[in-house]
């Protein structure tokens, strides 16, 4: 892998953007781009405009994906339209001339017509075959004929160029051939995308083609020049084997194979830098992110609908700059007091950076607005173990609003959280004389003790007080059950 074209957090991700201050290449795993107008991508690091690299290195080149490319022909619309021409090849063994000769130029045309649909097509981003036009319209057939036209004029410009020289025809065809297999495909390529004969013949725009692609075009040419003399090998060896009905529609079935497989080869490759031939495709190309012990732990693929800010701050973590990133963290929550499910991840962040930094103060401050938000997100067994972070801190920590106590108690209790229990309700009545439902946090603690801990003395004692206190509260009635049960005698039955 070339430095730089990868990203340097997920090594087996191709890199989208550079950092030119920072000098590291990120994927857009890392970044959250910004899709309004106007905006402009920077580094979480530095906040540096980033510059944007090209999709070319990303899209796996055209050698790792034969494979794919060779059953290409078989998939969808494809494989109906080479059955289609190996029927319609039939025609050849009709003994009237005039069908004959209408078969054989209409199915060259029309597999070339198909190529260009599949060139074209595949040059956008689709890889899989297009459809089949049934509305067929005679101007179709304009691309087909075109390349015709510019291999006819291939040969007639290097006869012209070499005949006067004396050099024999022969050697002339083969010089031709050569001269073509070379320059051709960008031809193709021209006419493909631009649909103009002259286009496709100009030096300047063949150059321009073959210099973007660079040497895999080379490799491009070579492919191409095996698959050409496919189908003449594939009928030399079936020539003597299978009936002349047979060979013949198998002849078509190759030849229309190839061509396919040719077609959606340059496509392939058009697409692979369409940015730098000025295409714009239908479909962009998307890395998914595979697990791998690269990012193994950093959750890379996670949040990636979040806020902008965590791409940030956990680029900041892994460049080192931990107090840039607790400063950016806390920032962006005093600035941004609204809670849901994903600000929530960076209060986590925030409060994890403050366990490692022992910065107790700020973190006792942070879990009076962090535990609430946790309750709030029904997050329960979170917000109990951020309380636990505070009273660990300072054991003398409570929340300040009656009501976050009461939520963070019945979500100890569900979570059998027994002395977290203890713990809020320890010297409520005397800090909230007049909350409404103290009874019900009197009732949790009697529970709690006689249950869990055993401490039957301790509980009678809550019981009496609530009783007492509470005398016209409509749930004082489980209150006098539960301390008439432990009022009972050892042994006795209801």
């Amino acid at each position: 892998m070339s430095q730089g074209k990868y990203c340097k957090y997920h090594s087996d991700i191709p890199a989208k953007w550079y950092c030119t201050g920072c000098k590291i290449a990120l994927c857009s795993h890392c970044i959250m781009e910004e899709r309004q107008t106007g905006k402009i991508t920077v580094c979480p690091a530095c906040d540096k405009a980033l510059r944007k690299l090209s999709t070319a290195h990303a899209i796996p080149p055209f050698w790792k994906r034969m494979p794919t490319t060779f059953l290409y022909p078989f998939n969808g619309a494809s494989l109906t339209h080479l059955v289609g021409m190996s029927l319609f090849s039939l025609l050849f063994l009709v003994p009237l001339w005039p069908v004959i000769i209408v078969a054989l130029l209409m199915l060259p045309l029309m597999m070339l017509r198909y190529g260009f649909s599949v060139l074209q097509h595949t040059a956008t981003g689709h890889l899989t075959p297009p459809k089949i036009s049934l509305n067929f319209q005679l101007r179709e057939l304009a691309l087909p004929l075109k390349l015709i036209a510019i291999i006819i004029f291939l040969s007639l410009i290097m006869g012209l160029i070499l005949y006067p020289f004396g050099v024999n025809v022969v050697i002339i065809q083969l010089i031709a051939f050569a001269f073509s297999q070379l320059i051709l495909p960008a031809m193709v390529v021209l006419l493909a995308v631009y649909k103009g004969f002259f286009r496709a013949i100009n030096p300047v725009d063949i150059s321009f083609v073959v210099s973007t692609i660079g040497l895999p075009y080379l490799a491009l040419c070579g492919v191409l020049l095996l698959l050409s003399g496919a189908p003449a090998s594939a009928q030399f060896l079936l020539a003597s084997i299978i009936p002349l009905w047979m060979l013949t529609m198998f002849n078509i079935f190759i030849m229309g194979y190839f061509t396919v497989v040719t077609f959606h080869l340059l496509g392939y490759v058009v697409y692979q830098y369409h940015e730098h031939l000025g295409i714009k495709p239908e479909v962009e190309y998307a890395v998914k992110i595979k697990p791998s012990n690269s990012n193994k732990g950093t959750n890379a693929n996670q949040s990636s609908s979040s806020y902008p800010i965590l791409q940030k701050v956990r680029l900041l973590i892994k460049e080192g700059m931990q107090q840039a990133a607790k400063a950016t963290l806390k920032k962006e929550l005093l600035h941004h007091a609204e809670m849901d499910r994903a600000r929530i991840e960076l209060h986590q962040l925030y409060h994890q950076m403050l366990i490692n930094d022992q910065e107790h103060e700020t973190l006792l401050e942070h879990g009076n607005t962090f535990i609430p938000a946790l309750l709030d997100n029904q997050m329960g067994k979170q917000a109990i173990a951020v309380f636990r972070d505070c009273i660990d801190v300072d054991p003398k920590y409570h929340l300040t609003i009656p009501g976050d106590i009461h939520k963070l108690a019945t979500a100890a209790q569900k979570a059998d959280e027994h002395k977290i229990i203890l713990s809020l309700i320890n010297g409520f009545v005397q800090k909230h004389p007049d909350y409404p439902d103290t009874i019900e946090l009197l009732l949790m603690a009697a529970q709690s003790l006689q249950h869990h801990f055993r401490q039957d003395e301790k509980a009678k004692k809550i019981l009496v007080y609530a009783i007492k206190r509470y005398p016209e509260d409509a749930r004082i009635q489980r209150a006098k059950r539960d301390l008439m049960l432990l009022e009972r005698p050892s042994g006795a039955t209801a």
